[in-house]
């Protein structure tokens, strides 16, 4: 299954969460002034890391990006013009405004991919959504550790994982009453990216845990 001769729903909507994701993390590491190895090592382990931690949970082999390794060929067309393309360097400097909509698409494509392929497994609902989950999140978390940062999935205020959650939710529970495959993908991808933009424009989030209002968390 070397090359895209048949180009599916799940196909489309897992090449479009790799370029995303890629071009993201691209962005996260000319901010952190990578040299070229380093830009494409870091798209490689976001775009890759959840995919590959779902795989390993479902057992699928090969993973996914071993078996389209078309994909690190497209992630590489993408970082050469980008570290070495003055013009395209400016260009995405603007582009760095509108990363958190990429971010947030980029988290919307995996987390709805992996939650349909675990359905197409079998899994009971929760694993589905779970995994789902851990895709959309499972290479932010990667990247974020190999720049020294604490993830971002881990601080308050972000919805990662309760907007990959709640994308998870929609997609099965539209799914189970028998809605076309494309409306149950667009419209969850939509709920998470919604619940992304909210919390980082608008500043929704989750009640704060107490002991970041008092700054004590140590019992008496």
């Amino acid at each position: 299954m070397g090359a895209f001769t048949h180009i599916s729903p799940s196909l489309l909507l897992e090449g479009s969460a790799v370029i995303v994701t890629a071009l993201s993390a691209m962005i996260t590491a000319a901010k952190k002034e990578m040299d070229f190895v380093g830009v494409y090592a870091l798209a490689l382990v976001t775009s890759f890391g959840g995919g590959t931690i779902r795989d390993l949970l479902l057992d699928r082999r090969p993973f996914f990006w071993v078996e389209r390794w078309e994909y690190l060929v497209i992630v590489l067309a993408l970082c050469v013009p980008f570290v070495y393309s003055r013009r395209l360097y400016v260009w995405s400097s603007t582009l760095v405004a509108r990363a958190d909509i990429i971010d947030a698409l980029g988290l919307g494509f995996f987390t709805i991919s992996g939650t349909a392929l675990a359905a197409k497994a079998g899994m009971p609902a929760i694993i589905c959504a779970l995994l789902g989950v851990v895709t959309g999140t499972g290479g932010g978390v990667m990247r974020d550790l190999i720049i020294i940062e604490i993830p971002a999935l881990f601080k308050h205020g972000t919805l990662h994982a309760t907007a990959a959650l709640a994308g998870a939710a929609a997609y099965l529970a539209l799914r189970a009453l028998g809605a076309n495959e494309a409306v149950c993908v667009g419209a969850s991808v939509l709920v998470i990216v919604a619940l992304r933009l909210t919390a980082l424009w608008g500043g929704a989030a989750l009640p704060r845990p107490h002991w970041l209002d008092t700054g004590r968390w140590r019992v008496p």
